[in-house]
């Protein structure tokens, strides 16, 4: 039996696993997210929860966060030197770039079914599109080509977290980043994958 540990900086990205990951694994691989609110929260996670929780027998880590305006390289290498220090079973270290809505982005068939008014077609053969990862912040990107909140400041992004995550597909999104997460998915439960 395998057990995947997901940690991520914030609770829109365990809305996103809750609706993604069920889909990928077979029924002797659990998993539980441990949300948490910001970088700092977990980093602190990472000292204190994850010595325990990489002891459980069958125990595999991913820990998530997002780039935002941090040098990617630097931000892993960062993390990986907490972790290194304080996991006892196979983890990885997935950065989120830019953030979380890069995911969205990356996935225009999700976003036309949460959002009947959008379509991805006005949008697809823009630049921005042939590098999602690349959009610098795309949660205002992503409110600005929503029509739905047009005219509000800013992003529901736990609603819009829910909606575009149940749309979602594993093998078809364009970000890069979203690619690793499942690829990292896939090394650290393979053998157990149907």
């Amino acid at each position: 039996m395998i057990f995947l540990h997901v940690f991520t900086e914030e609770p829109s990205l365990k809305i996103v696993l809750e609706n993604l990951l069920p889909s990928m694994l077979t029924e002797n691989i659990s998993f539980k997210i441990y949300p948490h609110q910001g970088k700092q929260d977990l980093e602190k996670a990472i000292r204190r929860a994850i010595p325990s929780i990489s002891r459980i027998p069958g125990s595999r880590i991913i820990i998530t966060r997002d780039q935002d305006s941090s040098n990617c390289v630097e931000l892993k290498q960062n993390l990986d030197e907490i972790a290194h220090n304080n996991c006892f079973c196979p983890y990885k270290i997935r950065i989120v770039c830019q953030e979380l809505e890069s995911w969205f982005l990356g996935d225009l068939e999700a976003i036309e079914g949460a959002f009947h008014r959008f379509k991805g077609e006005n949008h697809i053969g823009k630049a921005e599109f042939r590098n999602v990862d690349a959009i610098s912040k795309p949660s205002e990107y992503l409110l600005k080509i929503l029509p739905e909140y047009s005219g509000i400041g800013y992003l529901p992004k736990m609603e819009v977290a829910e909606k575009v995550s149940k749309n979602m597909g594993i093998d078809r999104n364009r970000s890069t980043s979203f690619n690793h997460f499942i690829r990292s998915v896939r090394d650290l439960t393979s053998g157990a994958l149907g």
